[in-house]
């Protein structure tokens, strides 16, 4: 009789046990509107074009693969977590999901989703910009003579593990699997872009 109970008490105690287990693994909440310092309800967008092949299956590495949100794009987040982020584009309602990876941004969530969405308008974002490099940067094409603000649009921030300091003039971003293109910046501008 004192073995049943026994095995009854350890099968509560490890069922307990796996119970506070789980419920720990759960990725913690991101409150958006606190990260970006926005009123709850507040209009967001992208800060920068986001590329994809699978709209549910995003990288944080922005591959410049697929299809394009434009910079400028008004979105609704529906769930930020430290793992992933859930939106959909305003317009159309289509729903995105981007898998964060701190390895390859080396930043946190919350620094991630600052550079990601944004309150600015599209014509606050696009400052400075004639109307010819706006819609070229829009479909995501960045050439000599460019300004560091028309790549920041057009491809967003490169990421940390590839371009660990910015101000030194190279820029990686990817284009494929290991193949990276080259931006090579001088003076504020591009002088230069090489291809893989």
């Amino acid at each position: 009789m004192k073995t049943k109970s026994l095995t009854k008490v350890m099968f509560l105690a490890v069922l307990a046990g796996t119970a506070i287990l789980l419920s720990g693994c759960a990725a913690r909440e991101l409150i958006v509107s606190e990260i970006l310092r926005i009123p709850e309800q507040a209009t967001v967008r992208t800060t920068y074009n986001l590329w994809y092949t699978d709209p549910m299956n995003m990288d944080t590495i922005n591959h410049q693969q697929g299809q394009i949100i434009p910079f400028g794009t008004e979105v609704v987040i529906t769930k930020a977590t430290e793992e992933e982020i859930f939106f959909k584009t305003a317009a159309d309602g289509k729903e995105f999901r981007i898998v964060f990876e701190p390895h390859y941004r080396l930043q946190t969530p919350e620094q991630y989703l600052q550079d990601l969405f944004t309150a600015k308008t599209e014509d606050e974002l696009r400052d400075g910009l004639d109307a010819l490099t706006y819609e070229k940067v829009r479909r995501g094409f960045v050439e000599k003579g460019m300004p560091i603000s028309a790549v920041l649009l057009a491809f967003g921030p490169p990421c940390k593990y590839r371009t660990p300091d910015p101000s030194k003039g190279t820029w990686l971003y990817p284009v494929a699997y290991l193949e990276y293109k080259r931006v090579l910046i001088r003076d504020g501008k591009v002088f230069g872009i090489i291809m893989p």
